[in-house]
Order: C-alpha cells, then sequence, then structure tokens
C-alpha cells in the first residue's frame, strides 16, 4: 500500500492523484501526474467552461442583485460596478505603492469564496479569459438595462447626462464586453501588468464605435428632465391656468374652421378638442404628453384631410405650450418656480421641434412604396422641401434652426450628384430599361452602370437620412453641435472597466519565463 499521496493540479487535465511508495519533491509528483493525466473529453470541457463563465459572471450578477434590492436600478448600477471599479482603483494604487503596502486585489477574495461555492477554478490563460468575458457580459447586460432608467429618473442633471451618454450604442456596447474583457486578461498576463491590461481593454472597445456619429440627448431623456422642470415649478406654484388654456385650445378650434374642419367631419379631431378643452384635468407635463399624443393619434388617421387638420392642430398646441401669455400662467412671481418653467419649456421646445424629423424618418419608411424609383430619400427630401417652404411652421424654429433646415433641404453637392446617378438604378420596370438595355447591349458597361447606379441612390438615401438624424440631434441640443464621439468614450470606458482575473506572481512568472 503506497504510503504517499499528492493532489496535483495539471493545467488542462484538471487535478491529479499520484500515489508513492516514497516521498516525492513538488516537481517530481507534478511531472508523475503529467505522465499519467487522461484528457477532458469534449463534454467535461465544455461543462467546465459554462461553470467558469458563470464564475465570472456570478459577483456582477450577486452585486447587482443586491443593489437593485436595497436601492433599484441605481443600486443595481453601483452593484454591477463595485468589484471592476474596485480592482482598478486597487492596480492603480499599487502602481505607486512600495511593495511592503501593495493592496491585495479584491477580485482574489471574491475568488475564494466562488471556489468554496463549488464553481471550476481556471487553470489558463484562455480559461481566465472565458472568465473575463464572462464577467464583461454580465456586467454590461445588468449596467445597460439600468442605464435608460437612470437616465430618466437621476435626480441631477449631471447624473442623467452620465447615464445618458455612458447608455449610448448598448448593441455595442455588448458585442465590445467580451472581445476587451478577453483583451484585457491576455495582456495582463502576458505583460505581467494589470494597468496594460486596462489599456488594452480601451483601445479593444474603441473600434466598435466605428461608423457611429455625434448625437444629441435622446427623446426619453430630455422627456425626463421635462418633467422633473415642470414638477419644481408645479411644487413653486406655478403651471397653465385650465380655464385660459381650454379657452386657446378653443380659438384654436375656431381657426381650423376656416381650414374645413367640422366635429361631426372629422370624430378624432373633434375628441382631441373635447380633451383640450377640458378644465377640470391640471395641465402638468403629465396631461400635456398625453394631450400631444391624442394630437398625434388624430395624425395617424385613415382621412388624409383629417390628417392634415391634426398637424395643424398640432403646430398650433406646440406653439402655445412654448410661447405661452404669462396671463395663462398662474404664480408667476416665484422666481425659483418661474426659472424652473422657463427650463421646462425650452426643453419641451427642444423635444418638440426633434419629433418634426423623427416623424420625417418614420413616414419615410411608410412612404416607400409610393416612390420606387428612388425610394425613402424621395419622401425625405419632399418633407424636407415642404417644411421649409412652410412659413407658419418654420416659426416654431429660430433663425439658425431654419438655416440648417434650409440647407438640409437643399442637399449638397454630393448628395444631389449621388441623388441624379441613382435615378439610373433598376428598381422599378420604367427605371430598368436604360441599365438593362446597356447590360443587353455590353454588359461589360451595363453591369458596371446599373451597380454604380444602384450604390449611388443607396448612398444618397444614407446621407439623407443622416441629414435629418443630425436636424434632430440639432434641435435636442438646443442649437449646439452635439460633442464628438460619446459612442467612442462609452465604448473606451466599456473596455476600460472590463473585468480581469487575477494571477498569482508565481504564475505571470511562469508565463513570462522568469
Amino acid at each position: 500500500m503506497a504510503k504517499f499521496k499528492y493532489e496535483v493540479d495539471i493545467p488542462g487535465y484538471g487535478t491529479q492523484v499520484v500515489e508513492s511508495d516514497k516521498k516525492l519533491t513538488d516537481l517530481q509528483a507534478y511531472e508523475y501526474a503529467k505522465a499519467g493525466a487522461q484528457p477532458r473529453s469534449a463534454g467535461e470541457e465544455f461543462v467546465r467552461g459554462a461553470g467558469i463563465a458563470t464564475r465570472g459572471a456570478a459577483p456582477v450578477a450577486a452585486g447587482a442583485g443586491l443593489g437593485l434590492m436595497f436601492a433599484g436600478p441605481p443600486g443595481a448600477l453601483a452593484g454591477s460596478l463595485a468589484l471592476p471599479l474596485a480592482e482598478m482603483g486597487t492596480q492603480a494604487a499599487n502602481v505607486i505603492l512600495p511593495q511592503n503596502y501593495q493592496i491585495p486585489s479584491p477580485y482574489s477574495a471574491v475568488e475564494g469564496l466562488l471556489t468554496q461555492l463549488g464553481l471550476p477554478v481556471p487553470e489558463t490563460t484562455r480559461e481566465r479569459m472565458v472568465q473575463a468575458a464572462g464577467g464583461a457580459l454580465g456586467g454590461a447586460s445588468t449596467q445597460l438595462a439600468t442605464l435608460p432608467s437612470i437616465a430618466k429618473t437621476a435626480t441631477t442633471e449631471l447624473g442623467r447626462g452620465l447615464a445618458g451618454q455612458m447608455a449610448v450604442q448598448p448593441g455595442r456596447q455588448l458585442a465590445a464586453a467580451a472581445p476587451a474583457a478577453t483583451a484585457a486578461q491576455y495582456t495582463t498576463e502576458t505583460t505581467g501588468s494589470p494597468v496594460a491590461g486596462m489599456v488594452a481593454g480601451m483601445v479593444t472597445g474603441a473600434p466598435f464605435a466605428a461608423g457611429t456619429r455625434p448625437t444629441g440627448p435622446s427623446r426619453e431623456v430630455l422627456a425626463a428632465q421635462a418633467t422633473a422642470a415642470y414638477e419644481a415649478a408645479k411644487k413653486s406654484g406655478i403651471a397653465f391656468n385650465p380655464t385660459r388654456f381650454s379657452q386657446s385650445m378653443g380659438r384654436i378650434a375656431g381657426d381650423l374652421r376656416q381650414e374645413g374642419y367640422t366635429p361631426t367631419g372629422y370624430p378624432k379631431i373633434e375628441a382631441a378638442f373635447k380633451e383640450l378643452t377640458d378644465v377640470g384635468m391640471p395641465k402638468d407635463f403629465t396631461e400635456l404628453q398625453a394631450l400631444r399624443k391624442i394630437i398625434q393619434g388624430a395624425q395617424a388617421s385613415a382621412d388624409q384631410e383629417e390628417r392634415r387638420l391634426a398637424s395643424i392642430l398640432k403646430n398650433r398646441f406646440d406653439s402655445y405650450i412654448v410661447n405661452a401669455d404669462k396671463a395663462d400662467i398662474v404664480g408667476t412671481g416665484n422666481k425659483t418656480g418661474v426659472a424652473a418653467w422657463n427650463q421646462a419649456r425650452n426643453t419641451y421646445s427642444r423635444m418638440m421641434k426633434a419629433d418634426v424629423f423623427d416623424e420625417m424618418l418614420a413616414n419615410a419608411q411608410l412612404d416607400r412604396s409610393k416612390f420606387t424609383q428612388s425610394g425613402a430619400e424621395n419622401s425625405m427630401a419632399q418633407q424636407l422641401r415642404t417644411l421649409a417652404k412652410n412659413k407658419n411652421k418654420m416659426r416654431l424654429f429660430t433663425a439658425a434652426e431654419q438655416e440648417e433646415i434650409r440647407a438640409a433641404a437643399k442637399g449638397s453637392s454630393t448628395q444631389n450628384l449621388l441623388k441624379f446617378f441613382g435615378r439610373f438604378a433598376p428598381t422599378g420596370p420604367v427605371s430598368s430599361i436604360l441599365p438593362g438595355g446597356a447590360i443587353v447591349a455590353n454588359p461589360y458597361v451595363g453591369v458596371p452602370l446599373a451597380l454604380g447606379a444602384t450604390g449611388a441612390r443607396l448612398g444618397a438615401t444614407k446621407m439623407r437620412k443622416s441629414s435629418i438624424e443630425n436636424l434632430a440631434d440639432f434641435m435636442r441640443t438646443g442649437g449646439l453641435q452635439p460633442k464628438p464621439q460619446p459612442a467612442t468614450k462609452a465604448l473606451m470606458t466599456r473596455g476600460l472597466i472590463s473585468p480581469q482575473q487575477p494571477v498569482t506572481e508565481e504564475e505571470i512568472n511562469l508565463l513570462l519565463g522568469r
């Protein structure tokens, strides 16, 4: 019977038991164990990989769950970030601290607990990369789920702004999470520097922003800001006078009569006016939003004339909300409340103006079937020109905003050239005659002509869509150009907070051949 028994961990093989009649050195036990070790089966490797990925996600899930239990979405966000931020701070501090004062890795403390729970321990760089990827995906999923809510409900504008910026391009952030984490882990182990790993994570995350453009605050963020400002004004005693509000809406109904409006002929608009003139409802931001949605419902009527009248009503409604006379507002003697009221109306105005262009994009998708030759681009161009020529609607915009609208309606020379060439794309029976005839006459000329015209049409459509998206962002920022590449910052930050799994000094020396 063997007198000595040794348990040896062999990377890729697991824990091996070696029995011997004589005492062995650690190196001898390792060599005997490795010689007789049997590699894991594919099924065992799959189960082990799933366990290691779970090991990576578990701390994030636990932190987020506890945070959600005690503090809602903000707590869930803080809990999911607690361990990565603690590790990042520890590694940064250890760069300048003397060897005797080095701070233990927070991840190392958590690792011991996870081992006690029975989760498999990663043995190789590849397995630690899997664990890092599991943590990154779990963290990104949790954070991206909570950030939109925080962007709406944060008590400070700074908090709402930061949450809104970190929530941009959620799909790209989720896609970047695992690659950034694995790059950070690999770099840490091959260089022996966790700081180098953090830099590698940032560099890996940044390219996922390719093709994105600067964007302004989302509609949801503006709506949250307007709600908070209107509530602050309401608490200060400032609000719309329901009676004056009702009278103003009644005058709009009278004016629409000149446009052909009659209550019996247009039931959806009649229903909207019934709500607009109800003096029993307080006209806070929630009610204003509800009223606007009712008007938008009339805009979706199957009756073309009712849609036109509803559009006029919505423009008049928005103009009133933004420019209402002081006599229509109660409590204007409170300076604090007046400031909140002005902020609320400014935010509402920005949101309302941006909605004009969001609706253009939505209409372009609905109108595609009507424009078989140039598709959505023609619809968007027509809507821009119609807006630019509509003097009443253009009054809603500032001089600078009107200039941007006219420039977008006119289009750049490159855009118009692409649009002209795109008319020869084979998208319908008529438009296919020229390229089809050219292909029959000379395929070497006709095929490149058809492909080039199709590419030009797609390019013109993309440029037109981008110009409308830029107008929406221009309105949401209050006439300021959006800050450059917030998506890049968010994706680099995603790489920075990618979790790195701790590696012992002995493992680092072995990996580096020291």
